[in-house]
């Protein structure tokens, strides 16, 4: 009766719900939300990088608990080659664990690269990726910091390529009014994410039906 419990597809996806927000409680500086990515959030992230044409290398920065990882690989082609980069390691084998299990009849050795790192440490090469999707949760950081992690994504974007990211709605408003103090950094916060999202963005789509709900922007490197 265990067994066969443990193999019921609703008893994994409650673990990882329960896994998400021991993550949460755990460390709520690199997790954004007490609930992973909704299917519609993630099918969001995914849908613009499959209306321009892919050199086959993609890089997600922040899987989480692989939601959106798992929207990647059913789009991809075969020879497309995909980095997963996540900093909390119980994320990253969530993620290797739900994508042996959604993909058990493909090969995908050679395809998906899981990289246990900080991304801002793990150095990679210059213009490598053609699509890069960021689920990082940037209101949680320094504004020196975002700047620093939009500087990387952008170096190792090829030029002409897209990085798409999202943020919930209304939350700078929120932490505003519950600032207590820190004002002058949410402010410093709000001008960097503004500045990359102004000089850069094609797009803009709000997800009212995730929990919170959430804006996902695309951006585009310059060509030259």
């Amino acid at each position: 009766m265990i067994e066969k419990l443990r193999q019921n597809p609703q008893f994994e996806s409650m673990k990882h719900a329960i896994g998400f927000q021991r993550e949460y409680w755990n460390n709520r500086a690199q997790t954004g939300s007490v609930k992973a990515s909704s299917s519609a959030l993630a099918q969001a992230m995914v849908e613009p990088f499959w209306n321009e044409p892919c050199n086959g290398d993609v890089l997600e920065v922040g899987s989480g608990t692989g939601v959106i990882s798992e929207q990647l690989l059913r789009r991809m082609k075969a020879e497309d080659k995909l980095t997963i980069i996540e900093i909390n390691l119980n994320f990253l084998e969530i993620t290797q664990r739900k994508m042996a299990q959604k993909f058990a009849d493909e090969e995908l050795t050679g395809r998906v690269s899981f990289v246990h790192a900080d991304f801002l440490q793990h150095q990679m090469p210059a213009e490598q990726f053609s699509h890069i999707c960021c689920s990082l949760p940037f209101n949680n950081f320094e504004p020196e910091l975002i700047n620093d992690i939009f500087q990387e994504m952008f170096r190792v974007c090829q030029p002409g390529g897209i990085i798409v990211f999202y943020e919930y709605i209304l939350l700078r408003r929120i932490r505003y009014w519950l600032s207590l103090g820190r004002l002058h950094k949410l402010k410093n916060t709000e001008a960097v994410l503004t500045d990359w999202i102004d000089k850069h963005v094609v797009e803009s789509t709000p997800i009212f039906s995730n929990f919170p709900p959430a804006m996902v922007y695309v951006l585009r490197k310059p060509k030259s």
